[in-house]
This record gives C-alpha cells, sequence and structure tokens, in this order.
C-alpha cells in the first residue's frame, strides 16, 4: 500500500504489483479497483454519483455489465485511479501484458529501446 502525498490517503494497492490480472471483464475489475480507492473522497463520490446497482453486483450474467452506464463507470474509474498515481507512475495495464493492472513506473519504452539498439 502507499499514501497519495498530495492528500495523505491511503491507496490499497502496492507500486509495480498487480491490482487484478488475467481479466477485462467489468464485473471482475470494478469490485477491485473500488478497493483500491475505498479510503479516498472519489470513492463516495463515484458510489453515489454512479453507484452499480446491486443486482448487478449479484449477477455476473446481468446485461448491466455490458451496458454504456458500466463503460462509463469503468472510465471515471480509471481516471479516479491515475490521479492517485505518484510521480512517474500510471494506473492501468502492464506494458508487457494487457490484461495485468495496477500502478506501474512510467517508462519511456522508446529510450530504453533505443539504449538496448546501443549495446548491440
Amino acid at each position: 500500500m502507499f499514501t497519495d502525498v498530495k492528500t495523505i490517503t491511503r491507496i490499497n494497492a502496492n507500486l509495480n504489483e498487480s491490482v487484478i490480472s488475467a481479466t477485462h471483464r467489468p464485473q471482475d475489475l470494478m469490485p477491485a479497483f473500488l478497493d483500491v480507492i475505498k479510503n479516498t473522497a472519489e470513492y463516495v463520490q463515484l458510489m453515489i454519483n454512479d453507484e452499480i446497482p446491486s443486482y448487478a453486483m449479484e449477477d455476473d450474467e446481468n446485461e448491466y455489465w455490458d451496458s454504456e452506464d458500466c463503460m462509463f463507470f469503468l472510465d471515471d474509474l480509471f481516471n479516479v485511479l491515475d490521479q492517485y498515481a505518484p510521480d512517474n507512475y500510471y494506473f492501468g495495464a502492464h506494458p508487457g501484458d494487457g490484461s495485468d493492472f495496477g500502478y506501474w513506473e512510467n517508462i519511456d519504452w522508446f529510450i530504453l529501446s533505443l539504449l538496448s539498439w546501443a549495446w548491440l
């Protein structure tokens, strides 16, 4: 876990470690992502403004998970998670695995590839 230095809020995730992996299903991602920010003011705001219907939380096959409302909620959630990323980090998919989500160090992959060519 780390603490956001701007708000002194505890974020329930470790840097450079998965929050969730091997899925893109909103019904899997949302609970894991919400747990990461459960100590923030944005969590309360999201739950009030964009509440996930309780009937959907109990049914993985509910039509809500394929709805536009769900996609908007997930987009809002990604934005909030990324706002809490420390300097030189971002929240999102790991650059080497698109289904591994967490707070990852922001490495300039272009410069890294140039450096690897220099060693050849």
